[in-house]
């Protein structure tokens, strides 16, 4: 294993994005002396397409970039993935009770069965627990193209995931995270309990004109209400600052944070 590992770490690794509308790759070598390499390809209509299909694009742009034999960390928009929050059964010991319930949960609210979908979830068998779905068409047309790269699919986590693991140690009560993607902003609503827990996430798509600050001011009063919560002090945004979104603009602490960058603390 350790001499597999060799292989790939020295060429440096890659970073993949995937929308609804386009894929877009981020390459960065092993060497300091390099410069990445950014390469982006649209995507094709998701209803009705298959793997194979969806792979083609993919695969270009991982041929482009030169990513051969790098492990490959994805990341996808949110408007792709389904977030619900999942209650344990009473008494629940086994791992196969926690995926039942997962599973009746989505039916509820989807109104179809995980049949289709790749789930995952922060399992727990005692407190309510974050769950998301991605299609399962996705995930196998990101294999076909590693695959086809001789790479590893290194992790594979929806924007509001990988936000929720940077952000939630900085939280508190009144606090919630969003993600601001090109299409949608997804909100996770934070319980008002002594760590951070969450008590819902909802996207919500962004109107074709401009969100304005009143927009965003709208959809966080009409989600506290919507879950029974309290409204937060302040809102710890993932993705590119808007300016109209500022805190005197719309009376309470905005945070952005950059969705490239690491937190140094993770």
């Amino acid at each position: 294993m350790r001499d597999r590992l060799k292989r790939f770490w020295p060429r440096g690794h890659c970073c993949l994005r995937l929308s609804r509308d386009a894929v877009s790759v981020l390459r960065v070598s092993g060497s300091r002396n390099s410069t990445p390499v950014r390469v982006a390809h649209p995507m094709p209509a998701l209803v009705d397409a298959t793997p194979d299909v969806l792979a083609v694009p993919i695969t270009a742009v991982l041929d482009t970039a030169g990513v051969a034999r790098s492990p490959i960390h994805v990341t996808i928009d949110d408007d792709l993935a389904r977030y619900f929050i999942v209650t344990p059964p009473a008494n629940s010991t086994r791992m196969q009770d926690l995926r039942a319930a997962a599973g009746v949960r989505f039916q509820l609210l989807y109104g179809e069965s995980l049949a289709h979908w790749q789930l995952a979830a922060d399992w727990h068998a005692v407190s309510p627990f974050l769950a998301c779905a991605v299609p399962q068409r996705l995930h196998a047309a990101l294999q076909l193209a590693v695959d086809a790269q001789r790479s590893c699919l290194a992790s594979v986590m929806p924007d509001f995931v990988t936000a929720w693991n940077r952000l939630r140690r900085r939280l508190g009560a009144d606090a919630w995270v969003a993600t601001l993607g090109d299409n949608a902003l997804t909100l996770g609503l934070v319980a008002g309990t002594k760590t951070a827990r969450l008590a819902a996430v909802r996207t919500i798509t962004l109107p074709e004109s401009t969100a304005t600050a009143t927009w965003l001011r709208d959809q966080l009063t009409r989600a506290a209400l919507l879950d029974n919560v309290s409204p937060p002090s302040a809102l710890h945004i993932h993705g590119v600052p808007r300016d109209g979104w500022q805190a005197d603009a719309v009376g309470l602490n905005v945070q952005w944070h950059h969705a490239g960058k690491r937190d140094p603390k993770q």
